[in-house]
């Protein structure tokens, strides 16, 4: 095996002495690729400096290539000594900002023409107390310790990836779209972690035909951080700056991805088959098949087709009880929806709004399951365009050509990391008459402010047309600023929203209003042993019609909020709130609340404990008054993991609520025992009971994923009428389904 030398890679600098500063690079890259500790030959300045971007004609520290790929079983073999070091330049974000780290970090990076190696050494002093209970692909890794790494391939500095891995080898991961980021994306990559006598290590293999690339960079923008929970340490390579996120790949550093890539064909198939056995009031035995076809049609963008998909596999919905007027968005689980969904993001929107909200498709005008025949989807880049397009093809009864829901949206790089997007919509899952929206936004981010904070924008406009008409008044829009920063963050926004406003694919809680939104908090740090920081914050809303009278409005402060340095947390709040309904509704479909104008107050306390313990508890009481009467609210959850393999967990909330109509008593309870039996195999079992329904359910799921791709579900369903603990079995469903990829 042939290596080339290895050299000491360096996180990157915005400075303007960056170009003096690679000249001198140049001219001694020899002596510093020696050096053990090149901070401390130069400090930690001069090691982000000279690590700069291409500045001239000087190229960035590259990653050289091997003949031979190391074994990926978490422990770092020998070959790893010929990787790429990067500079030991670990600072602290918390608890102490820029603070040399409590353990030692080092980072080893090596490729071949297919795929990225990156060797992770953990030392630590004490190894019999790194936490590491998380056993499962894509779960909550963030309370054990765990390595994160950002990656930038197309350094464009809106885009990128972040894996990450504990010591059990448990990996998640997501992908940056725009400032936003999909912990929905599940990309194919694989590694392995260990615990040894020094700490732990872990082995990070990152195909570049999974990843979306800019062929003609060589340039890769990448970040590290690591936690060490015990000490709920966080260090990171580069940016240390609690007014940076890791994720902002515009503070990252720079490597030099040397040679050719090869993303072999980009052509994968993905065939499934699965069998239903389901018991009403008789057994129904079923079988199907459909099949998702990928193609990478550049380095930068993705088609997916797929042919009768099927979600069987997907957690069912956590119970909520609806104790307001306005309808819930429920989150989407899908994989096909969900993969990419980043890309289809529009004007900052998080909740209402929605010009495209994917859980319409699949369902009747009646609310009622859909088949889905097929669709297909486009999603990624094209220069400095963003695209995400989407349709689907439903089957209907109605109508033999079935019903069509289309979605595409761009986005347009303007300034270093802002954009300006469109998005369009088309078909009606709600009605029989047609229906469009187009919509246009500016979204603007900055990282550059004074000591490395940020500020972020956004503003908004959306015109629906039913029935093939332009309403009198179907527009929404909006703008929105904010400035997420650590010790001061505000917030301000403002929508108007029509009355004629109709997104059909879309989601929206009410039209023929003004809102009026923001908040902001303090942080204070004090100099104690016992509490990290202590928040004191406002925030709210007002909502009115179109003649600007009070429809809603809510008015909260945080007085305050307490981490304490064991990762423990309490709060006391304090609200104001008034709703005006115009018409009479139920609270939960059961309680009456007639039209009228009501004001109350609300008080309510928390705690929550460290998760960095094996049994992690939270609970919360709150007192308001509410539509004239009164509302008591009891929440409480309990986690307990003795060990890696098996959690146990509990959540439940009471409602006690008061009116001149009536009173309301309200249970809503889950539990889940899941076991873990690897990173790669899983049973998980969730089971929920609410009043309102008055019915159990039970969701069971075993998971064996042979490698990302590759995997066996079997799910069983049930629920059950539970009327005074007379429990009866309403519907029994089994599943067993087989997915597998095959790549060309």
């Amino acid at each position: 095996m042939e290596l080339a030398s290895p050299i000491l890679v360096f996180p990157v600098s915005r400075s303007a002495i960056g170009l003096v500063m690679s000249i001198v690079f140049a001219g001694g890259a020899a002596v510093f690729a020696q050096s053990a500790d090149p901070v401390a030959e130069g400090g930690d300045e001069a090691a982000a400096i000279l690590g700069g971007e291409v500045l001239g004609t000087m190229a960035a520290p590259q990653v050289f290539g091997v003949t031979e790929a190391p074994e990926i079983d978490g422990v770092l073999e020998e070959i790893w000594q010929d990787g790429t070091l990067l500079a030991d330049t670990w600072r602290q974000v918390d608890p102490v900002e820029g603070a040399a780290p409590s353990q030692r970090t080092e980072i080893r990076l090596m490729r071949d023409s297919r795929n990225l190696y990156v060797g992770v050494r953990c030392f630590d002093d004490h190894p019999d107390e790194i936490i590491a209970r998380a056993m499962i692909r894509d779960g909550n890794i963030s309370a054990d310790d765990n390595v994160l790494m950002v990656l930038d391939p197309k350094r464009n500095l809106r885009t990128g990836y972040v894996f990450s891995m504990n010591p059990l080898g448990a990996r998640s991961d997501s992908r940056l779209v725009n400032g936003r980021t999909d912990v929905d994306w599940n990309g194919q990559w694989f590694g392995r972690a260990a615990i040894d006598e020094h700490g732990w290590t872990a082995e990070f293999v990152i195909p570049f035909r999974s990843i979306s690339i800019d062929a003609d960079s060589r340039n890769w923008g990448i970040n590290f951080e690591r936690t060490i929970r015990r000490n709920n340490e966080r260090v990171r390579w580069t940016s240390a700056d609690r007014d940076v996120s890791v994720t902002s790949v515009a503070d990252a550093g720079i490597v030099d991805m040397f040679g050719d890539i090869d993303q072999g064909s980009g052509f994968d198939v993905r065939p499934y088959g699965k069998l239903t056995v389901q018991e009403d009031d008789g057994t129904d035995v079923t079988g199907t098949g459909g099949v998702d076809v990928f193609w990478k049609i550049t380095p930068g963008l993705t088609f997916v087709g797929t042919v009768n998909p099927d979600f069987a596999e997907t957690e069912v919905d956590q119970r909520i009880i609806n104790f307001s007027r306005f309808s819930i968005r429920f989150p989407e689980k899908r994989d096909f929806f969900l993969e990419d969904a980043g890309y289809f993001n529009f004007g900052g929107i998080r909740s209402t709004p929605l010009p495209f909200y994917s859980r319409r498709i699949g369902l009747s005008p009646q609310g009622e399951p859909q088949t889905i025949l097929g669709g297909v989807k486009l999603t990624g880049s094209i220069e400095d365009v963003s695209v995400g397009i989407l349709d689907t093809q439903m089957d209907d009864e109605v109508s033999p050509a079935g019903r069509n829901y289309f979605a595409g949206r761009a986005l347009f790089n303007v300034f270093e990391q802002s954009s300006i997007g469109v998005i369009a919509t088309n078909g009606n899952p709600l009605g029989p008459e047609s229906n469009s929206l187009l919509g246009t936004d500016f979204n603007f981010v900055t990282t550059d402010l004074s000591g490395g904070r940020t500020l972020s924008g956004n503003a908004w406009f959306q015109q629906t047309f039913t029935g093939g008409e332009e309403d009198s008044d179907a527009t929404a829009m909006g703008a929105r600023i904010s400035y997420p920063n650590d010790i001061v963050n505000w917030r301000l926004g403002w929508a108007r929203i029509g009355s004629d406003y109709f997104p059909a694919l879309g989601f929206v809680q009410r039209t023929g209003i003004h809102e009026l939104f923001g908040g902001g908090r303090y942080r204070w740090r004090p100099d104690s042993p016992l509490v990290r920081t202590i928040d004191l914050g406002v925030g709210g809303f007002m909502v009115t019609d179109l003649d600007l009278e009070i429809e809603s409005m809510d008015l909260e402060f945080e007085v305050p909020k307490i981490q304490f340095e064991r990762g423990d947390e309490i709060y006391l709040e304090y609200g104001i709130q008034q709703e005006v309904p115009t018409q009479d509704f139920l609270v939960a479909n059961q309680l009456l609340v007639p039209a009228g104008n009501y004001t109350w107050s609300r008080v309510e306390a928390g705690f929550e404990t460290t998760s960095k313990e094996p049994v992690e508890i939270g609970g919360s009481a709150a007192w308001s008054g509410y539509y004239g009467g009164s509302r008591t609210t009891l929440s409480g959850d309990a986690r307990w993991q003795p060990a890696p393999s098996l959690l146990l967990a509990t959540a439940a909330q009471w409602n006690d609520i008061r009116l001149d109509t009536g009173r309301l008593e309200t249970w809503l309870v889950s539990s889940r025992v899941n076991f873990y039996f690897t990173p790669d195999v899983s049973w998980e079992n969730l089971i929920q009971y609410d009043t309102q329904s008055g019915t159990v359910g039970v969701n069971s799921r075993f998971r064996w994923a042979f490698r990302d791709g590759q995997e066996v579900f079997v799910v069983f369903n049930q629920n059950v009428e539970a009327d005074d603990l007379d429990f009866t079995i309403d519907t029994t469903e089994f599943i067993a389904k087989i997915g597998w990829t095959f790549s060309f």
